[in-house]
């Protein structure tokens, strides 16, 4: 039926009142019964530069899997677990100056999610998941499965506005990390995706 259609693209941070919101390149944005409260939850993490407890360990861990992480156009080397350990603050420091080149506080905390789903990969017993792995692009096709998805269940595409700075829907950036319809979900889908050839053919990160 078309009400649950309509419940099913609804926000999944479960809203309860008309909100509006401006965007980076400054217009409102007005979502209706929308909250925004994942919005401005990783507009103020990204503004203080808060990342998950025993992130930096995670990173190094990856990054010997890997020749580096491409994050906005700045390389994280693997050769930086070589001249650093990762327990280290110069380490950390090292990381949050990479994430520092992003401008905009929310599309760091999608970019801080993807890579937290890279480190998931410390744990499998593969040797490689290949060169520099571009975070951006994993984000990309993350907000792509997105869109898709939520036009699939009636999604308009004012309803699907997207940042004209970054390209990613506001409604991405405004939706909680865990859940069906999570930025975690889509992030793990696109890691799948774009790591596929490194992978167990288990496909554990799709589960």
């Amino acid at each position: 039926m078309h009400s649950s259609r309509s419940m099913r693209c609804s926000s999944p941070s479960s809203p309860t009142s008309t909100s509006s919101l401006t965007g980076s390149g400054g217009h409102t944005i007005s979502w209706g019964d929308r909250q925004g409260q994942w919005l401005r939850r990783r507009r103020l993490d990204g503004a203080i530069n808060r990342v998950p407890v025993g992130f930096y360990p995670k990173v190094w861990k990856i990054l010997q899997k890997c020749h580096g992480l491409s994050i906005d156009g700045y390389v994280l080397p693997s050769s930086t677990t070589r001249e650093m350990t990762a327990c280290e603050i110069k380490f950390a420091v090292h990381v949050e100056s990479v994430l520092n080149h992003v401008p905009q506080p929310e599309y760091r905390q999608l970019l801080v999610e993807a890579i937290l789903v890279l480190t998931v990969l410390s744990e499998i017993e593969v040797n490689s998941i290949g060169g520099i792995i571009h975070v951006d692009r994993i984000v990309h096709i993350a907000n792509e499965l997105f869109l898709q998805e939520q036009k699939s269940l009636g999604a308009t595409d004012s309803f699907l506005e997207r940042d004209l700075a970054t390209g990613i829907c506001y409604f991405l950036y405004d939706s909680a990390p865990s859940g069906a319809y999570g930025t975690m979900t889509y992030l793990t889908k696109a890691v799948a995706s774009y790591l596929q050839e490194f992978l167990p053919s288990t496909g554990c990160l799709m589960q």
